[in-house]
């Protein structure tokens, strides 16, 4: 016997000893309260009085669809002597005996306590649930339901969205984008998509500049060195030609233009070299502290010569006694060489061309800013961008001599020495470039 079966064996016996010893002034009610009092914590147990003529007082009152059953279990008309199942009930819906007790009053038999085990309820709610509750409940599932349906189907938009910038960026469409990413976790995965994709087409951007550049590159450096190679064969086939004659003079000019065609191509090479090994690295820069004011101020007497011939003004404008910096001498000089004799090859006969150093005023720490302005043509606007670019060269600039790499060169070397680089139009014309070098903070002792 389980336990159970021998909780409901005690409670009989304790019904039936009740009833006998109240006797035979109990009623219905009475005896249903007596029932009752028993099975208060013993809701699976139902206990019922069956008295001799056939009347069933229980503990509680008996559903409509467990009536009939509850008949026959009682009666006895089911199999296993009094304890079994009600005809066609399934797994779980068992109403068993579980312990039957004689009530005895003057040696006769008056009735049975019975105990009954009752069949398993599945219920969609616990019992004592609210109406209202009951009542709404499924149609809160269903309502949820549906926000899930919808919201599944649009975080399968969303994720499919990024799919197909991913497929579309694998097709080398760099111009698609995720709309409107939004601020949860898909989105902010979309904004991150949106960046790389925004940093890939500027990285293509780049690399198809620099191609561009280098095509360019190529394109200037045949021009270039093109015209002095074919003035060095004229030159040279008309001096080896046994039928031309020709003065001891101008042999020895044509020696002289070949000498200077030559020039040219060296210093085109240089150049480019130069620029090479400035933007690798492969130069070593030898810094020492110096005094900018002094080294621009003998490039100036180097060149006035030369700007004289042309016709043009140079002068010198600075109210500073001295600039220390630390940097390369000799490359800090071919940034004012580079500057000069692009202001001399571009200003025409009876310009100006100003050279000034002064110190920034609006700098923390301190820096030198040296100034070339011309009253020149000035740079095309639309050129003013690229001036310092590497191999980049004007279309207006085409014309005139040089490669196209003085100003590249200029930026590298003041790059390498901590400085930085400009170029603007001035007002009413010309072009002004500008570059800047960081102070030496404790000059050398005189």
């Amino acid at each position: 016997m389980n336990l159970l079966g021998a909780q409901a064996e005690l409670r009989t016996r304790q019904v039936a000893k009740e009833i006998e010893e109240k006797g035979a002034q109990l009623d219905s009610a009475q005896i249903e309260t007596i029932l009752r009092s028993y099975c208060s914590n013993f809701p699976s147990v139902m206990l019922l009085f069956r008295q001799q003529d056939g009347t069933v007082v229980a503990d509680r009152p008996i559903p409509p669809n467990l009536s009939r059953r509850l008949d026959r279990v009682v009666s006895g008309k089911t199999s296993g002597r009094g304890r079994g199942a009600a005809p066609g009930a399934g797994p779980g819906r068992m109403m068993r005996v579980r312990a039957t007790q004689p009530v005895m009053a003057d040696g006769e038999k008056t009735g049975d306590v019975i105990a009954l085990t009752l069949p398993a309820r599945t219920t969609l709610f616990p019992p004592g649930t609210p109406r209202p509750t009951a009542l709404f409940l499924p149609i809160a599932i269903v309502v949820a339901g549906i926000a899930g349906m919808i919201l599944f189907r649009i975080l399968l938009r969303r994720i499919r969205d990024l799919e197909r910038l991913a497929m579309r960026v694998a097709e080398e469409d760099l111009d698609v984008r995720v709309p409107k990413p939004g601020p949860d976790e898909i989105g902010r995965l979309g904004s991150q998509l949106n960046r790389m994709t925004e940093n890939l087409a500027a990285a293509r951007r780049h690399v198809e500049e620099g191609e561009r550049q280098r095509r360019q590159l190529l394109g200037d450096i045949s021009h270039e060195l093109a015209t002095p190679s074919t003035s060095i064969r004229g030159y040279t086939e008309t001096l080896l030609n046994p039928d031309i004659m020709l003065s001891e003079e101008k042999r020895k000019q044509y020696l002289n233009d070949v000498l200077d065609e030559a020039k040219r191509m060296d210093l085109l090479i240089q150049d480019l070299l130069d620029l090479t090994r400035l933007e690798a690295g492969a130069i070593q820069l030898f810094k020492e502290p110096l005094d900018w004011v002094q080294l621009c101020q003998n490039t100036m007497s180097r060149f006035q010569a030369r700007f004289s011939q042309s016709g043009i003004h140079l002068r010198w404008v600075s109210s500073l006694g001295e600039a220390w910096v630390e940097a390369d001498g000799r490359r800090l000089e071919q940034v004012s060489d580079n500057l000069l004799t692009n202001a001399l090859r571009y200003v025409p006969s009876g310009g100006n061309v100003m050279l000034s150093l002064a110190e920034a005023s609006d700098s923390q720490p301190r820096r030198f800013k040296l100034l070339i302005g011309d009253d020149g043509p000035g740079f095309p606007r639309q050129d003013l961008p690229y001036v310092f670019d590497r191999f980049y060269r004007g279309d207006t600039a085409r014309a005139a001599p040089g490669s196209g790499l003085g100003l590249a060169i200029v930026r590298e070397i003041i790059r390498l020495n901590g400085g930085d680089g400009r170029a603007e139009n001035r007002s009413p014309s010309g072009a002004a470039i500008t570059v800047d070098m960081p102070a030496l903070e404790k000059p050398p002792a005189p």
